[in-house]
């Protein structure tokens, strides 16, 4: 009798089997939900890492080539309007002149018929034989920021364009040549034809600029354009569409370049530099007041959004407005 009491009390009754299968099984499902949460939030933090990664790139370069940008060179374009619906697209672009090298100048002219050289402090390092056809001398750019890209000046021959007229702040330049001793201080900068510089910097500060370089928020994406010449009026529009460029209201083709005019001579360029970017209702780019007497701000807003997620990065840039 006590044998079989014994081989009776071992193993498992039904009922703490079954507890034992729904104890298990709830554990189970919490350790699934929470494997999965865990997955879910590391996939979310990843993307949000990556967007945060590619918005502060942009942000980045846009800010590095901002801040060496011409004194009061810096435009920006509204953003883009749909009737009824205020920055809808927020389409926009933002142009400024990069400077390539500064120095002080000693004898342009300012007055008269103008001069095609004149003397400036040697560049350091030197820039003999390294300024190619692309460059522009600028002195003292002022409040009027469309006669610093007045090359297109439709009352000159359009063959030598870029163009610009007498008593601008700026004129392309032909050559730089160092000077021998006991000049050896000094570098003449040779232009293209004679001209007369607007007007004398309080510092007598000089520049040799390039083209004029825009970055522009199409739809989901950010690209920066170069190669494009100097237009009067800022333009948003690609090649491929119709750009009314002056005044008047002249058609042109010039424009900003699509990615076909890689091929043009010479090449005018199209960079994509990030995407998903979703800016409607939001303004890309807004340039503080600028004057004479104080530099200014550009504060950049860009909306990162992917799979349902939005990052929205905001930067203000330090600009030089005094020359």
């Amino acid at each position: 009798m006590n044998m079989i009491e014994l081989e009776r009390s071992q193993g498992f009754t039904i009922v703490e089997m079954v507890v034992t299968i729904i104890v298990v099984g709830i554990i189970g499902v919490g350790l699934v939900s929470y494997i999965s949460d865990s997955a879910e939030s590391l996939g979310d933090a990843s993307r949000r890492s990556k967007m945060a990664s590619a918005g502060r790139t942009a942000i980045d370069r846009m800010a590095l080539e901002l801040h060496n940008a011409l004194p009061r060179s810096i435009r920006v374009m509204p953003a883009a309007v749909v009737p009824g619906d205020l920055n809808a697209t927020g389409d926009q672009c933002i142009e400024f002149i990069p400077v390539r090298a500064a120095t002080n100048y000693v004898n342009p002219s300012f007055s008269g018929s103008g001069s095609a050289s004149f003397d400036v402090i040697e560049f350091s390092p030197s820039l003999e034989g390294t300024v190619a056809s692309d460059a522009y001398a600028a002195i003292f750019p002022t409040n009027n920021t469309a006669i610093l890209y007045d090359g297109d000046n439709p009352d000159d021959d359009t063959s030598l364009w870029p163009n610009f007229p007498q008593r601008r702040p700026i004129q392309k330049i032909g050559s730089i040549t160092d000077k021998a001793p006991p000049d050896a201080t000094l570098s003449v900068v040779n232009l293209v034809k004679s001209h007369r510089f607007r007007r004398r910097s309080p510092t007598k500060r000089f520049f040799v600029v390039d083209q004029p370089v825009s970055f522009c928020v199409v739809e989901d994406k950010l690209y920066r354009y170069s190669n494009y010449g100097f237009f009067a009026n800022q333009v948003q529009e690609e090649e491929s569409g119709t750009c009314v460029i002056e005044p008047s209201g002249t058609i042109s083709d010039r424009c900003l370049p699509d990615y076909s005019a890689l091929s043009a001579s010479p090449p005018r360029i199209k960079t994509l530099i990030t995407d998903s970017i979703d800016n409607a209702g939001i303004i890309a780019f807004n340039i503080g007041t600028q004057s004479l007497t104080r530099n200014s701000l550009v504060k950049i807003e860009l909306n990162i959004s992917a799979e349902g997620d939005s990052l929205l990065l905001n930067h203000e840039v330090l600009t030089r407005s005094v020359p």
